[in-house]
C-alpha cells in the first residue's frame, strides 16, 4: 500500500496532492499509476456533485460533469473494481475553499447504484454513486448539512439539502457576515489557478475525441497532447480544455 505521510485531518493543498501522489491536478478521481492509486476529492464548494455521508458512508458521485455517466468509463471503472485491482484509494475533502482535508484510505462498503442529478447545464442525468467509508474508520470533519443519520433520515431531509446549503449562503451573504460557518460556493476567493499537470502516463493511452475520432496518445508537450489520430493524423490539443468539455474518453486496449 501507498504511505503519503499524511495525517487523517491534516490540511493541505492541491499542489501538495499533485507533488504527494504523483496525480493531475484536476477533477475528482485522479489516478496515478506512478504511486498507483486513486485520488478522489469531494469539493462541497463547488456544488456540482452532490456527495452525502449517510449512516457513516460518503455516497460519493462518479466522474462525467455532463449527460449519463458510464460505469467502465476512466476512473468510474477504477473505483469500481478497487476492491480487486490493487489501487489504494485515497479521500480528500474540501470544506473550505483550497482547503483539502486528508481523510484517509477508503473502501468500497457496497455496490455502486445509479441516482438522478442535475449536470452542469442543469439537466437532470443518471450518475453511478459510490458507498465508500476510510478505512479504518475515522471521525474525520465532515460538512454537517450534508451528514445524515441513516437512509430514512436522508430520505426526509436530504432531498433539497443542496437548495438549503444555497439559501444559508444567501442569507449570510444579506447578513453581511465576513466568516460563514460553511463555504460559499459562489462568492468565495477561489485558490489561485495551478500549472496544468498531465499525469505521465498518458502517453501510449488509446482514446476516442468526441469530434476527431479514435487515436493514441504519443507525447506531452507542455499543457498539451499529442495524438496520433487513426483517420485525420497529428493533431495538438491543450489537454485541460479537452477535459472540461469531456471531449475524450480513454480506452483499454485488447491483449
Amino acid at each position: 500500500m501507498f504511505n503519503p505521510g499524511l495525517k487523517i485531518g491534516q490540511v493541505i493543498k492541491n499542489a501538495d496532492i499533485v507533488e504527494i501522489f504523483k496525480c493531475g491536478n484536476m477533477g475528482g478521481m485522479r489516478r496515478s499509476k506512478t504511486t498507483n492509486t486513486l485520488v478522489l476529492v469531494s469539493d462541497y464548494t463547488k456544488g456540482l456533485y452532490h456527495d452525502k455521508w449517510i449512516g457513516g458512508d460518503l455516497h460519493y458521485t462518479g466522474m462525467g460533469k455532463s449527460g449519463d455517466q458510464d460505469i467502465h468509463w476512466a476512473q468510474n471503472e477504477t473505483l469500481a473494481e478497487s476492491d480487486c485491482n490493487g489501487v489504494d484509494v485515497h479521500l480528500f475533502e474540501v470544506i473550505d475553499p483550497g482547503q483539502y482535508i486528508y481523510c484517509g484510505r477508503i473502501g468500497l462498503v457496497s455496490k455502486p447504484y445509479i441516482d438522478l442529478q442535475p449536470d452542469e447545464d442543469g439537466k437532470d442525468r443518471k450518475v453511478w454513486i459510490f458507498p465508500i467509508r476510510p478505512v479504518p474508520d475515522n471521525d474525520v470533519r465532515k460538512p454537517e448539512i450534508f451528514v445524515f443519520e441513516d437512509m430514512d433520515d436522508y430520505k426526509r431531509r436530504g432531498k433539497n439539502v443542496d437548495a438549503e446549503y444555497i439559501k444559508v449562503m444567501a442569507d449570510a451573504r444579506k447578513k453581511g457576515r465576513k466568516k460563514l460557518d460553511h463555504p460559499d460556493p459562489v462568492m468565495s476567493k477561489p485558490e489561485p489557478k495551478l500549472p496544468i499537470v498531465i499525469p505521465e502516463d498518458l502517453v501510449g493511452k488509446r482514446l476516442r475525441h468526441k469530434v476527431f475520432g479514435l487515436g493514441k496518445i504519443m507525447a506531452i508537450k507542455g499543457v498539451s497532447i499529442v495524438v496520433q489520430f487513426d483517420k485525420l493524423g497529428v493533431k495538438k490539443l491543450g489537454y485541460e480544455i479537452c477535459m472540461e468539455k469531456n471531449l475524450l474518453d480513454f480506452i483499454e486496449e485488447e491483449i
